[in-house]
């Protein structure tokens, strides 16, 4: 098998299964059966494929994040909607918390910057890194990327029609008001522009590089506060407003990382693989409380991800290009 093939393949079911098999989101049983793997690669493997493809093409460095966040409206805003719906299963406390304007605000950054990372990026470094040589080579034509796009809308607009709140184990679709999802749009349409417009810019910091292992320790413990502090300050009643400041705060913390660390000229793979190996980690040593939360067989999942990620991180290292 060629080596772009495999690196296609590979993205295709990386992505979903960072995103929601090890979230603990779709627990093995779920994510597993043959119509719920067909979905998550129409849209997490079809959108992170879209992505590479623009960051290939458009020759982009920083401003890839605007794509990523782009797929995270995409997928939690248009399809999903639980950046409208209360009632999204998978709300728990942040059910309505911070609601203004109709979107749950505290809950959207958080799954912004969640799949921004886990489904997208992480997977892209994690293919990438393991075929160094064609690491800047598309991975498919002009005919693969408009069957890419035909999928991951027809996911979007099937999501939009089926998704809403699960009641007497019944999906009770939701609808979301028109403008929402208008904005939704239009703010997916005004990142993928951002992203184009700012291919040609580039950040090379030339400041103190710390430690690959500070990447990893720094990569984990964000992952960790993003889905941490809107739930925890939800649970204990904060004002939202205190939650979704914290979270700007966050957020602007890992720019400024990303900026002076990771876009630092002195940067190399083994601190690239550092930070990967933090976020991942950080997953994995949070499945046996999945598994007490009723998420069978994620101990099981995490301890086959990381031995994946060993090989990953040694394959890597040692310079073992897979061909």
């Amino acid at each position: 098998m060629e080596a772009r093939t495999k690196m296609l393949v590979l993205l295709l079911f990386l992505s979903p299964m960072i995103g929601e098999l090890l979230s603990g989101s779709a627990p093995p049983l779920e994510f597993f059966s043959p119509l719920t793997v067909l979905v998550f690669l129409m849209l997490y493997g079809c959108g992170t494929l879209l992505i590479r493809e623009a960051r290939v093409r458009w020759g982009l460095q920083w401003s890839v994040v605007f794509l990523s966040a782009a797929y995270g409206i995409i997928e939690e805003g248009l399809c999903v909607k639980s950046f409208f719906n209360p009632g999204w299963v998978d709300m728990g406390a942040l059910s309505a918390y911070g609601m203004f304007l109709g979107v749950q605000w505290p809950w959207t950054i958080s799954l912004i910057v969640y799949h921004g990372i886990m489904s997208t990026l992480v997977p892209i470094l994690i293919v990438d890194m393991l075929f160094p040589q064609n690491a800047d080579r598309p991975l498919v034509g002009r005919k693969g990327i408009v069957i890419a796009l035909l999928c991951i809308t027809f996911l979007t607009v099937w999501g939009m029609t089926y998704f809403g709140t699960v009641i007497g184990g019944v999906m009770v679709p939701f609808n979301a008001h028109p403008a929402l999802m208008i904005g939704g749009l239009a703010s997916v349409l005004a990142l993928i522009w951002l992203a184009h417009r700012f291919r040609r810019s580039r950040i090379a910091s030339s400041s103190h590089i710390v430690s690959p292992w500070v990447f990893g320790v720094f990569g984990g413990d964000f992952m960790f506060a993003n889905l941490l502090i809107p739930d925890t300050m939800a649970r204990m009643g904060i004002d939202s407003s205190i939650a979704i400041l914290s979270q700007l705060v966050l957020i602007g913390l890992a720019a400024l990382f990303v900026k002076s660390q990771l876009l630092n000229e002195r940067a190399t793979k083994r601190h690239t693989a550092g930070l990967v190996t933090g976020i991942i980690l950080m997953f994995v040593l949070l499945t046996p409380i999945m598994e007490l939360n009723g998420g069978r067989h994620m101990v099981l999942t995490g301890a086959v991800t990381l031995l994946l990620l060993i090989a990953w991180r040694r394959n890597v290292l040692n310079n073992n290009v897979l061909l």
